[in-house]
């Protein structure tokens, strides 16, 4: 006889780690198509507007690959983004769908990391996951995907800065700072991911106090790392001129209360709550309470724990405090638009690093009764953000049907001048001689809207 196979129960945790994966699974597959999918249905193969100038630093002016990452445009530089698409556009002749494609790819992949962020700070996949891909997958970030695709504003970003995260959970010294310098470097010469380099300072700074400072070695190698992180932020700077992205902005400030609307709406909006109204600002403000709360609980934390736990508290005040510095400025640099403009799609990238802060936070606190009530709340309120609000999916089909039928004026014939009469909104912001030259080049070289034209 043969002997009898022992089965053995399955325990309650890897039931959990199953429904965990699977459930995560499904809102990463299933938000990811989406995003696909709005791309496909709301791209047009024509430049529009910032991306006749950003442009200019890898297809209308010929530049080293230095002079492209170092690029300025608006406030800041655009760094890795001109890198990949001198890559990637030559192969689809600057296809502006084919953009559209690789920023969604990117930001699906950033959230692909954030998922391995959170295993590695925290050991398991749980139920409570979906909102990782609900954060990051959020169809409120359109405008940075396929109206005014800009890999460097909005998608790099996001990924470089959970891929920096990343990098601060790696076990051994030399091989974490040699990936923190390398990703901080990058990441300051990349859109707006310029405000982390602020943050990498102070955070070298408290891992040396709480970790390093009983080791002769690593003193070495933190002295060697704060000067190489000061270095990267001041070469920011070399060469940088002022270039305020609204024609608008002053230098003279308006009463505290109305940078807070503005950032308490930016929050608000990413929780698809429309308007400037009372209530979206108490939702706003809401949300600003809950990631005070915990950048406030993560520093505290950070000072006073064991090195795993100091590198979760780490990583939850970098990213809530990344997001806070990107909101202000923007608060300051653009409250003299108007509050409406607080609630603009390009902004979503920066705030969702900051809600996945907050939400990796959770984990954290004790006892485990208050972090699933917690949990549960959160993941209520991320489970609205789901739906496609009509604001929302209005824009979306306004912007594509605008640069339809300005291509389709253009092609057919029709001047820069007619084509926005008939559009009924201009294609770009330069003087229209600039814009007809860039127009002729696409033509000669079959480039852009003339990729796929008969």
């Amino acid at each position: 006889m043969l002997p009898a196979t022992e089965v053995r129960p399955v325990s309650r945790g890897a039931l959990r780690s199953a429904a965990g994966a699977i459930i995560f699974g499904s809102f990463f597959i299933i938000l990811a198509a989406r995003l696909f999918r709005l791309t496909s249905r709301y791209s047009v193969n024509i430049f529009f507007w910032d991306q006749w100038g950003f442009n200019n630093a890898t297809l209308f002016q010929k530049h080293s690959l230095w002079q492209m990452f170092r690029w300025q445009y608006g406030p800041h530089r655009l760094g890795l983004g001109p890198l990949v698409s001198e890559l990637i556009e030559p192969y689809f002749h600057w296809n502006s769908r084919a953009e559209s494609f690789v920023a969604c790819s990117v930001v699906v992949l950033a959230a692909g990391f954030a998922l391995w962020l959170k295993k590695r700070l925290f050991g398991e996949i749980s139920i409570w996951d979906a909102a990782i891909p609900i954060v990051y997958l959020s169809a409120t970030q359109y405008e940075s995907l396929f109206i005014t695709s800009d890999l460097a504003h909005g998608p790099l970003p996001l990924l470089l800065v959970t891929l920096y995260c990343l990098a601060w959970t790696l076990p051994e010294i030399f091989v974490r700072y040699v990936l923190v310098l390398a990703l901080n470097f990058v990441t300051i010469n990349t859109g707006f991911g310029l405000f982390l380099g602020f943050l990498t300072p102070l955070l070298l700074a408290v891992d040396y106090w709480v970790n390093l400072r009983t080791k002769p070695r690593a003193q070495l190698y933190f002295a060697a790392a704060l000067l190489i992180a000061c270095a990267s932020l001041a070469s920011f700077f070399y060469g940088y001129t002022v270039q305020p992205a609204v024609s608008c902005f002053s230098l003279k400030f308006q009463t505290p209360l109305q940078y807070l609307w503005y950032v308490s709406l930016m929050f608000a909006n990413f929780f698809e709550v429309k308007g400037v109204g009372p209530f979206p600002i108490l939702i706003g403000c809401l949300v600003i309470l809950w990631l005070l709360c915990t950048l406030v609980a993560a520093v505290r934390n950070m000072l006073n724990s064991a090195t795993q736990s100091w590198i979760q508290n780490a990583v939850s005040a970098t990213l809530v405090g990344y997001s806070f510095l990107f909101s202000v400025s923007t608060a300051i640099g653009r409250l003299c638009l108007g509050l409406e403009y607080a609630q603009s799609s390009r902004y979503t990238n920066y705030l969702a690093l900051g809600i996945f802060g907050a939400y990796l936070h959770l984990f954290s606190i004790h006892p485990s009764k208050l972090r699933r009530v917690l949990l549960a709340v959160a993941i209520v309120a991320l489970l609205a953000t789901v739906p496609i609000r009509a604001e929302d999916r209005g824009l979306m089909r306004s912007f594509s049907e605008i640069k339809r039928s300005w291509r389709s004026c253009y092609l057919a014939g029709g001047s820069i001048l007619e084509c926005d009469s008939a559009a009924g909104y201009k294609i770009g912001p330069e003087p229209e001689q600039v814009l007809r030259e860039k127009l002729h080049y696409l033509k000669r070289t079959r480039n852009n809207l003339y990729s796929d034209s008969n």
